[in-house]
């Protein structure tokens, strides 16, 4: 009979050890799993005439593993993006592979000297991560398109108290060379388009077409009660390519993109953000940047269910009746999330490019910047279900060529239109949710010029387009689910435990 309960105790005491270990604390292991279903008739661009709507399936598979120590972080993320049926059959691998690490970073503290022994965090993040802060207006994970968006960089982290200061470094290259100088395409290979045809694949943001050889920034954000101020520096160096030729060649054109963000709460609950920047030095081509972007948008709360408000940005851009200007004043917003602030169909900085070739057919593609008016609204149906609606108004931020004449006077209209986003979103749990929304852009001839095909205006094309999807989004905590059987074991095991106590008791009789 003692032996029994010896062993018992040999038994609870080993589980109670699992049950308390901090392994399974410093252990993570998450997944997620979205698809996606769209029905485009005019998503990023004003339909042509005889086009067909579009239906698609699209899915992101992610694996997260995160394992957090004493003086360390290590974490990788590893995800499948698909289009249903891209692969056409699914014992060959003539189609391709999806497959690819989306991050894959780790984090190193460093705080233990005597210098930074009051310092709350100070120490270094490298491999490929995701770059995401503020509001991700200019840098941010781009989760909403399914490949998501990530860097392959160094991070030098500072925190102490309210005050962060972030430094990151990158250099890219196209692959192992030897001997061979580092001069670095930032263009990837042609890929099949969906007509079975090679096109160039996307690289950089923003249609730029080429993504940077090396860049630099700081990031400093300090909070003072309810507000907190943000300041960024940001240089990207292109590599310097053959106006003629197009062979890339040594040197760098850079880019530096400066400017200053607050986000304030008044009386605890009303929202105001306003931001600034500048954009100077070259563009990608060599040519001087001068760009700016302003920003301010609001939030008032309305009771604990509504939330509503209104919001400008003014994002400059050329002047198209003059092509022959070498100053480029088209700002870029980097490497931020357009489809968050500028529309849900995603006109404007996404990957269908916007701008025209200039007065008479230039072949210099400029884009005469953008004004966005809008006025959100999110009401909190229950605590797992709100409705979006958004309304915007989108101008020209400056002169757009009549692109049908040759007068270089004659000019557009600056309105492009007015696009409504509708989102219902619904969290069955807090693992899986659900999202479907419908947007419907009603466009002006001055759109249609600046979106491709650029024609004349309103030449077979529509002037009205739509977009609706469908979303489920399931995110499984594996690590949780672990803990909560552990803990489940523990109770159980003390409920067994006084069982043991109480019959050794009884056998003392």
């Amino acid at each position: 009979m003692k032996r029994i309960i010896s062993f018992s105790r040999i038994i609870f005491a080993l589980v109670a050890f699992l049950a308390s270990s901090t392994l399974f604390a410093q252990f993570t292991l998450t997944g997620q799993y979205r698809t996606r279903t769209e029905f485009r008739a005019g998503q990023g661009t004003l339909p042509a005439a005889g086009y067909e709507p579009t239906l698609f399936t699209n899915s992101r598979l992610r694996l997260n593993v995160g394992l957090t120590a004493d003086r360390f972080k290590f974490f990788t993320s590893i995800q499948d993006v698909r289009t249903w049926g891209q692969n056409a059959s699914t014992t060959s691998n003539l189609d391709g592979n999806s497959l690819f690490m989306h991050e894959a970073w780790a984090e190193v503290k460093l705080n233990d000297s005597s210098f930074f022994k009051n310092v709350d965090f100070f120490g270094f993040k490298i491999g490929r991560q995701e770059l995401v802060y503020d509001d991700e207006k200019l840098l941010g994970s781009l989760d909403w398109s399914q490949q998501a968006r990530s860097h392959d960089a160094i991070v030098l982290k500072f925190l102490k108290k309210t005050l962060n200061v972030d430094a990151g470094f990158a250099f890219n290259q196209s692959k192992e060379y030897k001997n061979s100088g580092t001069i670095y395409s930032g263009v990837p290979p042609t890929q099949l388009g969906p007509d079975g045809t090679p096109i160039s694949s996307g690289a950089g943001t923003n249609g730029i077409g080429i993504m940077y050889k090396a860049m630099q920034y700081i990031y400093v954000s300090k909070e003072f009660g309810l507000t907190k101020i943000t300041g960024l520096y940001f240089n990207e160096n292109f590599q310097k390519r053959n106006g003629t030729t197009g062979v890339f060649e040594k040197g760098t054109n850079n880019r530096t993109t400066v400017g200053l963000s607050v986000f304030g709460t008044i009386m605890g609950k009303h929202k105001i953000d306003a931001q600034a920047f500048y954009q100077g030095n070259q563009d990608k081509s060599g040519k001087t940047m001068d760009g700016y972007m302003l920003s301010l948008s609001t939030q008032f709360a309305l009771g604990k269910k509504l939330t509503t408000g209104p919001g400008v940005d003014y994002l400059s851009g050329n002047n198209t009746l003059d092509s022959t200007s070498n100053v480029n004043r088209s700002f870029d917003p980097l490497y931020g999330t357009p489809h968050k602030f500028w529309g849900g169909m995603d006109y404007f900085y996404v990957a269908d490019p916007y701008g025209l070739q200039g007065a008479n057919g230039s072949a210099n593609k400029r884009s005469p910047g953008l004004i966005n008016i809008s006025w959100k609204t999110k009401y909190k149906l229950r605590d797992n279900l709100f409705v979006k609606v958004d309304i915007h108004e989108f101008f020209a931020g400056n002169k757009v060529a009549n692109v049908s004449t040759q007068d270089l006077s004659d000019k557009m209209n600056s309105r492009l239109g007015t696009e409504i986003d509708f989102v219902l979103n619904y969290n069955l749990t807090k693992a899986i949710g659900f999202e479907c929304g419908y947007s419907a852009m009603f466009g002006t001839e001055t759109l249609s010029a600046l979106k491709l095909p650029v024609n004349t205006a309103t030449k077979d094309k529509y002037l009205n387009g739509q977009w609706a999807y469908f979303m489920i989004n399931i995110r499984p905590d594996f690590t949780n689910f672990t803990n909560l059987r552990i803990k489940e074991m523990k109770k159980n095991m003390d409920e067994l435990n006084k069982k043991i106590t109480a019959l050794e008791a009884a056998s003392q009789f």
